[in-house]
């Protein structure tokens, strides 16, 4: 059977000359260097060196041998270095939680960046920032602030939402009521629409209607879907509203896939945080993935 260190010899005897130097070189007994290089010998059935009293003269077969099989040795001593270093490193593993949109807007692009291993959680809010109190997570993106022992928040981003809809919804009497500021009835024709919501609580369709009608909305969404991006898709084939942030929404909109319907009389924002839970043992390394991410989101404003 062909062995790999066969041939690991063959190169170190051909380099060093003397089969006291491959030894020293392969960290092997002479006599075992010695016994590796006859059965390659034996098993391609040719002479490799000339055995002389202090050196170990190449054979044109042996000179040709090792022509062709250099470069694979030296890649395969490569490959094997760079995966002991990386099996050996003793690296942190964070464990950091979001919703599934956040990893793409965030983490798709950076992690080559980040110098140690990283197991990302998707899933709902609430059962998130329950693992990060109970040290289950390292730092957590989130839309809400939770007064939690133990864990910090630093402000993310604050990002604008838009309200859209479907491009071939008939929106004309809609703005036919903001045009003569029947807001009465601009508000109940938004009430009367299918509303998509990523979840029960409306987090979002509150905030907009408090700050265009000052008062609580009074309806439930039709469709429940916990993936922005779903919702989206969503959107374009079926008749419908959703407030979603612009960098969801804002290549869709520009290719009119789907349309933007009402600013507002005043924008609506959430804001986005890190959660950090501080007694983490990763601490340190959560802190540079925050400055990593901050980072790349201002150069992506530039």
């Amino acid at each position: 059977m062909l062995n790999l260190e066969w041939y690991r010899t063959f190169k170190a005897i051909y380099e060093r000359g003397t089969l006291t130097g491959a030894a020293e070189n392969l960290l092997l007994t002479q006599p075992g260097v010695s016994q590796q290089l006859s059965a390659l010998e034996a098993y391609i059935g040719i002479k490799l060196f000339e055995r002389k009293p202090r050196k170990m003269l190449p054979t044109a077969q042996g000179i040709q041998l090792y022509n062709q099989i250099e470069e694979a040795i030296i890649q395969l001593e490569k490959t094997e270095e760079n995966f002991r270093r990386r099996t050996l490193q003793n690296r942190p593993k964070l464990k950091i939680g979001m919703n599934m949109e956040m990893f793409h807007y965030t983490f798709s692009a950076i992690l080559n960046q980040l110098e140690m291993d990283i197991e990302f959680l998707f899933g709902d809010t609430e059962i998130l920032q329950d693992k990060l109190f109970h040290n289950q997570l390292d730092l957590l993106i989130t839309t809400s602030k939770v007064a939690y022992q133990n864990i910090k928040y630093e402000p993310f981003c604050r990002e604008e939402l838009l309200l859209i809809c479907s491009k071939n919804l008939n929106t004309i009497p809609f703005h036919q009521f903001v045009y003569e500021k029947n807001m009465d009835a601009a508000e109940k024709w938004l009430s009367d629409q299918n509303w998509f919501s990523y979840s029960h609580k409306m987090d979002t369709i509150k905030s907009f209607w408090t700050d265009n009608f000052r008062k609580r909305p009074f309806f439930k969404p039709r469709y429940v879907i916990p993936n922005l991006i779903a919702i989206v898709d969503a959107i374009q084939f079926n008749q419908g509203l959703c407030l979603l942030p612009n960098s969801i929404c804002k290549e869709y909109i520009e290719k009119e896939a789907i349309k933007e319907l009402w600013q507002g009389v005043k924008t609506t924002y959430y804001q986005k945080y890190f959660a950090i839970q501080t007694h983490s043992k990763n601490l340190k390394q959560a802190e540079e993935v925050i400055q990593i991410i901050t980072q790349n989101t201002n150069q992506k404003k530039i």
